[in-house]
C-alpha cells in the first residue's frame, strides 16, 4: 500500500523554493532568542548564534547566566545576562526578565549545555507557557523537559530536535501503549510518527537507521545519509531550523524537510 503521507527525499531537495523565499534584508529576516549556556559551558549557544547567523537570521540575542558575564565580557553585545544559580545555571528567578525579552522575539530556540539544575527546568517551562511563537528544543533542553512530556508534545509551535533514545522516553512518559525500539524498522516507525503528530501539535525530527525524519501535522519525509551520523547534528539542524520556520511559519514540514536535505553530504550548509 502507498504512504501518501511519506515522503522521500533524495538527491534533489523536495522543497526547493523556500531558498528563494528567503528573506533578502536582515532587519524582515526575524528575530531570535538564543536561551541556554551555564557557568562551564557555553558551547551550545554559541555555536548556535553562529550557525542561524550564517543561515541568515535578522537579529539574535542570547540569554545567558549572569554567572557567565566575566567569561563573555563586551565581546558578546547580543548577551543578556540572566539570575544565576549559586552553580551557574539559569535560574527560575529570571522569568519575567526573560518573558519580557521573549516578547521581542519571532521565534526562541533551546539549544542545550544547561546543566541538570531544577530551577534551570522551572525557568523553560514557564518560559513554554508563557511565550505563544515558535519554539525550538534540542539537546540537554529536551532533556530538562522530559518529565513533562504534555507540554512538549501538546504545545502549539514546537519543535523538537531529538535523538532517537529521547524520542523513545518521550513517548514512554507521554503514555503511549507503542514501544519505540532501536530495531524497529523504518516503515513502522514511519507509520507511529504519522499518527502520533497528526493528533499532537510538535513538529519532529529525529534520527534513525541513517534517516533523518521529520514528522509535522502527519506529515513524514525522510533523507536518508551518505555516511555516518553528522557530529553535532541536532545543534546544527535545530539553529537552521529555526530560521527557515521562522521565514515560511505556515510550513512548517516543507521547512524541515528543506533543513533535512543538507545533512545529506554532512555538512547542513542550506
Amino acid at each position: 500500500m502507498e504512504h501518501t503521507y511519506w515522503h522521500r527525499q533524495s538527491e534533489k531537495p523536495l522543497f526547493p523554493e523556500l531558498e528563494w523565499n528567503k528573506p533578502e534584508r536582515r532587519d524582515q529576516a526575524g528575530k531570535l532568542l538564543i536561551i541556554g549556556g551555564h557557568l562551564h559551558n557555553l558551547g551550545a549557544p554559541a555555536m548556535a548564534f553562529s550557525s542561524a547567523k550564517q543561515t541568515g537570521m535578522g537579529n539574535i540575542k542570547i540569554a545567558l547566566p549572569d554567572k557567565t558575564k566575566r567569561l563573555v565580557g563586551q565581546t558578546l553585545p547580543e548577551a543578556l545576562f540572566l539570575p544565576s544559580t549559586a552553580t551557574g545555571e539559569l535560574s527560575h528567578k529570571g522569568e519575567v526578565e526573560l518573558l519580557d525579552h521573549a516578547v521581542w522575539a519571532s521565534s526562541i530556540l533551546l539549544p542545550g549545555d544547561n546543566g541538570r539544575n531544577s530551577e534551570t527546568t522551572i525557568l523553560f517551562e514557564s518560559v513554554l507557557r508563557g511565550y505563544q511563537d515558535l519554539a525550538v528544543v534540542t539537546r540537554d533542553a529536551v532533556d530538562l523537559l522530559t518529565n513533562n512530556p504534555v507540554q512538549l508534545f501538546e504545545r502549539e509551535r514546537t519543535t523538537l530536535i531529538v535523538s532517537f533514545a529521547q524520542l523513545q522516553t518521550l513517548v514512554k512518559k507521554y503514555g503511549e501503549p507503542t514501544a519505540l525500539s532501536f530495531t524497529m524498522d523504518l516503515v513502522k516507525l514511519v507509520d507511529f510518527l504519522h499518527i502520533f503528530t497528526a493528533r499532537t501539535q510538535a513538529s519532529i525530527v529525529t534520527l534513525h537507521q541513517n534517516q533523518i525524519i521529520v514528522a509535522a501535522n502527519g506529515q513524514i519525509s525522510t533523507t536518508k545519509l551518505t555516511g555516518a551520523e553528522p557530529k553535532h547534528w541536532r545543534l546544527d539542524f535545530a539553529s537552521q531550523a529555526v530560521c527557515y520556520q521562522t521565514w515560511n511559519p505556515l510550513k512548517p514540514f516543507e521547512a524541515l524537510t528543506y533543513v533535512a536535505y543538507g545533512c545529506i553530504d554532512q555538512t547542513l550548509q542550506v
